[in-house]
């Protein structure tokens, strides 16, 4: 039985306040202010690839990237969700050796994970594929180099979702976010300088070194604070219900990577490498709304696990009312620069970027509904319903692909986008209600705009 804990109901303008002047919107705005500086970071990042690469390479560092980035969640396992979990589950409940040996457990799956998935990249890489051929056109450099920035990814990956538990956000996101970025930039800007035409091979080794650096520095401040903070305890390993709950988690993540990496690779498959740059560019622009999304995700995986399981109610209907007010602001701001400077955005990478507004336009729509969703994937994922996600997110990503070979051959990369657009409204809207149905929870704008029917949390499912 769900108990059930009264709190009052809050206005509009209660919300409002409460944005403005509490310790959580400090810290909500101070997450997404971060959020906006990596996307900036980013943005300069790929605007300099894409005029030192040139438009054809660039289309194959695209396509490159996008595969690389799905194969580095393969790898990690489901690891990066599973410690923010089981971190915050356990010293919730008094067992901080579960929560040392949680820790571990993760470092060791991510790994073998890295060294199973190079494996099998190198093996497919050796096979001499055409469209690896046509579209990548690598040797044996470009291979090993890419699974150096795949394990580099991986692994970052897996230590910033610590750094987020044990440490801080700004350690974990702003260390992870800017570090390998920063390496890249100076490269590039470098290279455009004195006219050096770079390559995919080159990109992605200063990624891979920025992220080597990362994952040493994280590694090693998590050691030290969970020294400070839980002492010298000895580590236990709960492996039995760790694994299935690793597997949801895993493939969750999976099939979220795909919906925001596959695109690329299929408009590569079925067009070429230049259709697959712009459309590139289209979604990391449009992916800025994902600046919500994943502002509110960092904020929340930090925040509302421990709230849910030490079930304060109180705390996490305030805690939601500060994400859902800053996710409204993001979506109605976003969404009217989009509109009127949409082509002036494109034209950040380059003129031959400016005709794809349509395509932006379509795609900015979708992933600005996503964001208004708030955090519904993280609660789902952090609270013990990461099955439904899987079914979900997995449905979604059908849908997609099936959408694009049936559309692609007629409509281009713009029916490509029709069809993303519709999907991520679709995954957007059925997250939200499994998200209601199953935690009592709201996390999307509407609850700013109107009082949320919240019920204390449940306990958690396996």
């Amino acid at each position: 039985m769900t108990e059930t804990t009264q709190v009052a109901p809050i206005g509009t303008m209660g919300k409002i306040q409460q944005l403005i002047g509490s310790r959580d919107a400090r810290g909500l705005f101070g997450t997404m202010m971060l959020k906006a500086g990596s996307a900036v970071i980013s943005f300069a990042l790929f605007s300099l690839a894409a005029h030192a690469a040139g438009a054809v390479e660039f289309g194959r560092f695209s396509i490159l990237f996008s595969v690389l980035s799905i194969l580095s969640i393969v790898a990690a396992s489901g690891q990066e969700m599973q410690v923010v979990r089981s971190w915050n589950e356990y010293l919730a409940s008094g067992r901080p050796g579960l929560a040392l040996g949680a820790v571990r457990y993760g470092w060791m799956v991510s790994t073998a994970g890295v060294l199973i998935v190079c494996l099998g990249f190198w093996i497919v890489y050796s096979m001499d594929l055409p469209f690896f051929k046509d579209s990548i056109q690598g040797d044996n450099w470009t291979a090993i180099i890419s699974m150096a920035f795949l394990a580099g990814n991986c692994l970052a990956l897996y230590s910033s979702h610590v750094t987020r538990a044990v440490v801080s956000i700004k350690l974990a996101d702003g260390h992870y976010e800017f570090t390998w970025r920063a390496f890249a930039v100076v490269f590039l800007s470098v290279s455009l300088f004195v006219g050096h035409p770079v390559t995919s091979a080159e990109i992605l080794a200063f990624f891979a070194f920025g992220l080597a650096f990362v994952v040493v520095t994280q590694a090693y401040v998590v050691a030290v604070r969970i020294k400070q903070q839980i002492g010298a305890v000895t580590p236990g390993y709960d492996v039995r219900q760790w694994t299935p709950r690793s597997v949801r988690l895993w493939l969750a993540s999976i099939m979220e990577a795909s919906n925001q990496h596959l695109d690329v690779f299929l408009i590569g498959l079925l067009l070429d490498p230049v259709s697959a740059g712009a459309y590139f560019v289209a979604t990391r622009l449009a992916n800025a709304f994902g600046l919500a999304t994943s502002g509110l995700n960092t904020f929340g995986t930090r925040r509302v696990p421990g709230l849910y399981f030490a079930r304060e109610t109180a705390e996490l209907k305030h805690a939601l009312n500060m994400m859902a007010g800053m996710s409204l602001l993001v979506v109605v701001v976003g969404l009217t620069a989009v509109v009127i400077g949409g082509d002036y955005m494109l034209m950040i990478f380059g003129h031959t970027y400016a005709d794809y507004y349509w395509v932006f336009l379509l795609l900015a729509i979708g992933t600005g509904l996503t964001a208004a969703n708030g955090a519904a994937p993280a609660f789902l994922m952090l609270t013990g319903h990461e099955g439904r996600y899987v079914t979900i997110v997995t449905s979604s990503l059908a849908l997609r692909v099936i959408g694009f070979f049936i559309i692609i051959p007629h409509f281009g990369i713009l029916g490509a986008a029709a069809v993303s657009g519709a999907v991520m409204i679709g995954m957007a809207l059925l997250t939200n209600y499994f998200c209601r149905s199953l935690t009592g929870m709201d996390p999307s704008i509407l609850r700013f705009v109107a009082e949320s029917p919240d019920e204390a949390p449940s306990r958690t499912a396996k």
